[in-house]
């Protein structure tokens, strides 16, 4: 009698992104955005942060700075505390005199973080401010793994030192959930970089589904994910020469860009 051999699923892998990093990519944001308020969320050594030049707030439990982050800023706060604990007793418009223009996320890579920062971030902005999510777009399951001390799929990694978590399922929910967002993912090595526009400040749509749309996106793999998202080449955010032509030549619309490009 011969038994059948249970053959294991081969890993999910697809190709790496083949774009321009993130940090170049967001400093092309900034120049293009010209945000006069900026906030993030995981500021770690200040790569991030150091990039913008406007009243800026930034919050990480634990800063771990090692260059100059004010950068000729008007302003810039600094909140050591979780993200959950600092919407719950700041409001980032006030603190910045302004709606924030441009935010960007990267906290604890966990989705309902990512989403939970995508929420609160919303209710400060203007309708054509962008919100910027790090690590949604990972290119193996050992990137994507929830917990970073997890080496099960280490010996598939594309890249051994990274770890994007599962901040890609609040990429789905946001695209699912939320279909009034102008949603854009750029191939960024080396986890993508998203960009979300044409905000609604008074959405209430995740709140009151916040339960329901965490319980979806734990059921999703990364097969069922990719299979229906488009990822644009970061080369679609060249400076863009029509700039001059707008009505209101400090901002711009992402999708319009994009479309004449």
């Amino acid at each position: 009698m011969t038994t059948a051999r249970t053959i294991p699923d081969a890993p999910f892998r697809r190709p790496r992104h083949e774009g321009a990093g993130y940090l170049k990519l967001l400093r092309r944001l900034h120049a293009l955005q010209r945000p006069r308020t900026y906030l993030e969320i995981g500021t770690a050594a200040g790569k991030t942060l150091a990039i913008a030049r406007c009243a800026s707030i930034a919050i990480d439990p634990r800063f771990r700075l090692d260059r100059d982050v004010r950068s000729d800023k008007p302003a810039c706060h600094l909140f050591a505390m979780t993200s959950d604990a600092f919407f719950s007793a700041q409001n980032p418009a006030a603190l910045l005199g302004a709606p924030v223009d441009l935010a960007f996320i990267d906290g604890l890579h966990h989705f309902e973080f990512a989403l939970r920062d995508f929420m609160n971030i919303e209710p400060h902005c203007r309708p054509d401010s962008l919100i910027v999510l790090h690590d949604c777009l990972p290119v193996d399951e050992y990137m994507a793994r929830r917990d970073p001390r997890d080496r099960s799929r280490a010996a598939d990694a594309q890249y051994p030192d990274a770890w994007a978590g599962d901040t890609w399922k609040a990429l789905w929910i946001l695209q699912r959930y939320r279909p009034d967002l102008r949603i854009f993912a750029f191939d960024a090595p080396p986890s993508g970089l998203v960009v979300v526009t044409h905000l609604d400040p008074a959405s209430v749509q995740l709140k009151q589904r916040y339960e329901e749309v965490v319980g979806a996106a734990s059921a999703i793999d990364l097969v069922g994910f990719y299979a229906d998202l488009e990822i644009l080449p970061t080369a679609a955010l060249r400076r863009p020469s029509w700039l001059s032509s707008l009505i209101r030549p400090r901002r711009f619309d992402l999708s319009a860009h994009l479309a004449a490009t």
